[in-house]
């Protein structure tokens, strides 16, 4: 008998405690054959995109090597190219989130007060 995790909303296996991979076992195998964003959402009922991403970022965190790509959807990998291309993305679009929250980073090491807006002069203006 299977039950919902009510916390994520993934059906959990009550007998062995594994998590069953339910995304994961619905999607094709390969990046040729990924299915989009708005079939899978559909396929497995969520109410929105958001709901769906939350889903594959459970089963990710438990294991599930599930591919994506811009445009494309989801896959899973038919082979260890697939699997290393998209660490590559996963990687890139890490590093770009952190270079855009450097210079946030660097304003909020400077005392409350001390912020001196770039082009404005001592008066202001």
């Amino acid at each position: 008998m299977q039950k919902e995790n009510r916390n994520n909303r993934v059906h959990t296996g009550d007998q062995s405690g594994k998590t069953e991979f339910t995304i994961m076992n619905l999607l094709p195998v390969g990046k040729e054959n990924a299915i989009s964003t708005a079939d899978l959402v559909r396929l497995m009922g969520c109410k929105s995109v958001r709901d769906l991403q939350e889903r594959i970022a459970y089963e990710r965190n438990h294991g599930a090597v599930i591919c994506s790509g811009s445009g494309r959807g989801y896959w899973k990998p038919k082979d260890r190219q697939e699997i290393q291309e998209f660490v590559r993305t996963m990687d890139a679009r890490a590093l770009n989130t952190l270079r855009a929250a450097k210079s946030a980073r660097a304003a909020l090491k400077v005392p409350d007060g001390q912020q001196v807006i770039e082009g404005s002069g001592k008066d202001g203006k």
